[in-house]
């Protein structure tokens, strides 16, 4: 896993670097060197540097540039900081004469480097400097953003005015506002430099391949369906019996990992769902309408022998039913619980159930159901979803996993980013799969937070790769779902 730092914690680590003895000039030196030996720099360049830190490394690109027999036209915004007027001094005494006030830029170039706003960027860039960044924008240059695309908040990758850049060549540790909401709109093509600044914070983790790989080692051969665990997807109503089947596809307990599993849902839907599962039993329980009602007697011989189990999917919106059937599971089951859909909707309305658990829970929101959950606005979890999402795992001790462009995982102490998921998920019934796979993990032992970063990853791994047959518009939920593999070392 690579760690993924919120911009205080990598100021906190730049600041140690330096005061271990590296000066902050060469720190700049090492990062104008790195973003020049990474790439190809052909036809005319411009070096557009803000009055931070961020524009004494474009002053410093152009000192190496120069050395190297290239000679880019540099633009200036605002004041320099000390760092960069000492590379503005190195380049005077190269007779380096291409320096320029920002107001001379026609923005006809092939490549622009954005060194304009530092991670330390937080609201609206003021107007002189938003126009800047409309120019760059509406050039048809390549576009280089050092860091960070200029104008996008380094913790939680949103603008109001800010770089679309074409790549983004980051130092040391990705920011955690390159992942979040916006921020890989924003920041394309992604690089991490190594410039021998130290990790002196945890930060979060970003969840990588080989990182699940060994979720799934070679299993012995003496075994049998008991031995992988017994899970069960209790969801379904009315118009909504398809979640369930997508979890259970998704689940298709045999293929990620599970041994036996279990459909629960209303006793008036059995035969509806009889006809499309193999692998699972289907159990039918008490019902009006279509819809579930709280049977104790129904539940506990259903969830005999359960040992992880997914509610929620298609459950309906009886929520005050579904709140008391949640309840009573959670206060009497010591067992793994995803709760998902409407199981989180009927959750919100008394989310003190969870204090009382005897399961081991994890969530599965988007960020409005997380608004429900916590009673913050959604703009407030948009803001700091890392934030948000750790806070509400600690006070209720549960694993959450908040869903978005960059899922948020986290059980309170330890934070885990999947970076892989994309456009292609943003349909109904991706979250039914998500839960499926979760569960065949859950089933076999693995541990919540685990099988929560390792399934969003898992499933958007294949979803990615079924963009090259399908393409990010037509690949479906119930594609992933009959795509789920294991990945193996």
């Amino acid at each position: 896993m690579q760690k993924v730092l919120t911009t205080t914690q990598m100021a906190y680590c730049d600041r140690r670097t330096i005061d271990g003895g590296i000066p902050s000039t060469e720190l700049m030196r090492r990062v104008a060197k790195a973003v020049f030996d990474g790439r190809q720099w052909q036809g005319s360049i411009a070096v557009i540097c803000g009055k931070g830190n961020n524009g004494g490394d474009g002053l410093a690109l152009a000192c190496i540039m120069v050395d190297k027999g290239i000679y880019p036209d540099v633009y200036l915004i605002g004041d320099m900081s000390a760092d960069g007027r000492y590379y503005y001094d190195i380049l005077q005494g190269k007779g380096f004469d291409k320096v320029y006030s920002i107001n001379r830029c026609d923005y006809d170039f092939d490549i622009i480097v954005d060194c304009i706003f530092g991670t330390g960027f937080k609201g609206q860039p003021r107007k002189e400097y938003a126009e800047v960044i409309e120019k760059i924008n509406a050039s048809k240059a390549y576009k280089i953003s050092v860091d960070i695309p200029s104008g996008l908040d380094g913790d939680n990758g949103r603008y109001v005015t800010c770089i679309k850049a074409d790549e983004t060549i980051t130092v040391q540790y990705a920011k955690t506002g390159l992942y979040l909401n916006d921020g890989k709109d924003m920041t394309d093509k992604l690089t991490v430099i190594d410039v021998g600044i130290g990790l002196y914070s945890n930060g979060a983790n970003e969840v990588e391949e080989q990182d699940v790989a060994v979720l799934f080692p070679k299993r012995k051969h003496n075994t049998h369906k008991g031995t992988f665990g017994k899970s069960a997807i209790f969801g379904g109503c009315g118009n909504y019996l398809g979640a369930i089947r997508l979890a259970n596809m998704g689940l298709c307990a045999l293929r990620s990992g599970g041994g036996l599993n279990v459909i629960i849902t209303p006793q008036s839907h059995v035969d509806n769902i009889l006809g499309s599962v193999m692998e699972s039993t289907v159990i039918g329980i008490a019902d009006e309408s279509g819809y579930f009602v709280f049977d104790k007697q129904g539940i506990d011989k259903a969830l005999h022998g359960v040992d992880s189990l997914a509610i929620g999917m298609g459950m309906g919106n009886s929520y005050s039913e579904n709140a008391k059937i949640i309840e009573y599971i959670l206060s009497n089951y010591p067992i793994k619980i995803i709760i998902d859909a409407d199981g989180l909707n009927s959750l919100a309305t008394n989310v003190s159930m969870l204090k009382c658990a005897k399961a081991d829970i994890i969530l599965t929101p988007h960020v409005k159901e997380m608004s429900r959950l916590c009673g913050k606005s959604v703009e407030e979890i948009l803001d700091d979803p890392i934030g948000v999402a750790k806070a509400f795992a600690q006070e209720y001790n549960v694993t959450v996993l908040l869903k978005g462009a960059s899922s948020v995982i986290t059980d309170g102490e330890a934070v885990y980013l999947t970076t892989n998921g994309g456009a292609e998920l943003s349909k109904g019934g991706s979250g039914d799969t998500l839960s499926g796979v979760m569960l065949g993990m859950l089933s076999q032992g693995i541990p919540p937070i685990e099988s929560a970063y390792s399934s969003a990853y898992l499933t958007a791994k294949v979803a990615k790769d079924l963009v090259q047959e399908y393409s990010e518009y037509g690949v479906l939920p119930s594609d992933v779902a009959r795509a789920i593999r294991m990945i193996t070392k």
